[in-house]
């Protein structure tokens, strides 16, 4: 896909806009559960509650991702940007602000609500300013800064925690957040004044949907085991360390952060490789399923010692093992969600992903009542995730492109689409 200069210089600064925004979501994605331990302690919440409250965000997200998606398809990505944005920041400054149970339940399910359109509507923005041969790098590079914010997450909020307090903590970066997505809003706003004049582009045809759901089931029930593990990392590694080690906070924040960084790492290693499997071997799906197949086993391997061992600096380097090679999956799986509809990619991409959400909303509760039923037996939180693992290649070996992978993307991949569709 050949662009013009003024459309390389709109899809540079789409790309770093969004990786930006993707750092500072993954922030507020996070800040609970680094926050746990503290006001969990302060409000006396039990595994239990904490797993509602983490629940509370994921059920959001998965019940919004899809009509988000849709939402953003006929908004445009730019509109949806800063309208779930704003929801997403304003209730993060919001669970600052109260402190019952049932308020912070509410509080985060709003911040599901707001965060959910976001990663779909970022990769309807990447499918048509990337060409496909560097489509995975380019969602890699994306995702892999979320999760660098995630690694760094326990670091910057347990600071802001010490200096301040956990509910000035989420009033800073909810704060920090709207400021940025009127910033992100305005800057496109810019340039789409500024860049050359876009062709008309055909109406956009209804979305089939009997025939979207039927492509995207089996990515969607890979995306649920590959989520259950990212949402077992993201919501319960700081409690992890802190319950069966009796870490302190800023102790608990160094081997959290060295563990979420193996996830870092891996998403955008997988970005790399099912690109390079593509230019291997010309054919997207199975360039796709490798990488997703080899991350779901890898992880396992990777959580066989936490059964077994009660070793801090073992059960570090383990989790951070698993954490890498299960994000490998990450961005083969986004990239076939955006595949699946070219012209819908928000659509389709919030249909992959929504099993993703579903595992959010499953894992931290059940998660949560295995380790209360089980008397803080961390083996047996680990024995369930890996369960889940061995049924992800299961799912992935189902996945099926109309075109079987082999073909050129569909003509809606053209420049003056991608003009537009980033200019939106």
């Amino acid at each position: 896909m050949s662009q013009s200069p003024p459309q390389r210089g709109r899809a540079r600064l789409t790309f770093v806009l969004l990786c930006i925004m993707a750092f500072i979501m993954y922030v507020d994605r996070t800040n609970m559960s680094v926050a746990a331990p503290v006001l969990g302690k302060e409000l006396g919440f039990t595994n239990t509650h904490l797993g509602l409250i983490f629940s509370a965000f994921a059920l959001a997200y998965s019940v919004f991702m899809i009509p988000g998606g849709w939402h953003s398809d006929r908004i445009g990505s730019r509109k949806g940007m800063l309208l779930y944005g704003v929801i997403w920041s304003v209730a993060t400054i919001a669970t600052g602000l109260i402190g019952s149970f049932v308020a912070l339940v509410v509080a985060r399910f709003a911040v599901g609500l707001g965060e959910a359109p976001i990663y779909p509507t970022a990769a309807r923005m990447i499918a048509r300013v990337i060409p496909e041969e560097r489509r995975g790098t380019a969602l890699g590079t994306m995702h892999a800064t979320g999760r660098v914010a995630n690694a760094l997450a326990p670091l910057i909020v347990t600071a802001l925690i010490i200096a301040f307090s956990w509910r000035l903590t989420f009033i800073i970066l909810g704060a920090v957040t709207l400021v940025y997505m009127f910033i992100m809003y305005a800057s496109l706003s810019e340039a789409k004044r500024h860049s050359e004049p876009v062709p008309t582009v055909p109406a956009r045809r209804p979305v089939d949907w009997p025939d979207m759901l039927r492509r995207v089931w089996p990515a969607m029930a890979a995306c649920f085991c590959h989520g259950w593990v990212l949402w077992f990392f993201l919501n319960w590694i700081p409690s992890f360390f802190s319950q069966r080690y009796g870490l302190k906070l800023e102790h608990n924040a160094i081997f959290s952060a060295l563990v979420l960084l193996g996830g870092s790492l891996g998403t955008a290693a997988g970005g790399v490789l099912t690109d390079w499997r593509f230019k291997q071997t010309g054919n997207r799906l199975r360039a796709r399923r490798e990488i997703i197949i080899f991350g779901f086993l890898a992880s396992i391997l990777g959580l066989i010692p936490l059964l077994i061992t009660h070793d801090i600096i073992i059960s570090a380097v383990s989790l951070g093992f698993a954490f890498f090679c299960s994000e490998l999956a990450d961005s083969p799986l986004w990239v076939v969600g955006t595949e699946v509809s070219i012209e819908h990619s928000a659509t389709s991409s919030a249909c992959t992903f929504t099993g993703m959400a579903i595992a959010g909303a499953v894992s931290p509760v059940v998660v949560g009542a295995l380790l209360d039923f089980s008397h803080g037996n961390w083996a047996v939180a680990f024995g369930a995730s890996i369960v889940v693992l061995l049924l992800g290649p299961l799912f992935t070996m189902r996945i099926r492109l109309d075109d079987g992978g082999e073909t050129p993307l569909p003509a809606a991949d053209a420049p003056h689409s991608v003009a537009h569709a980033a200019s939106r």
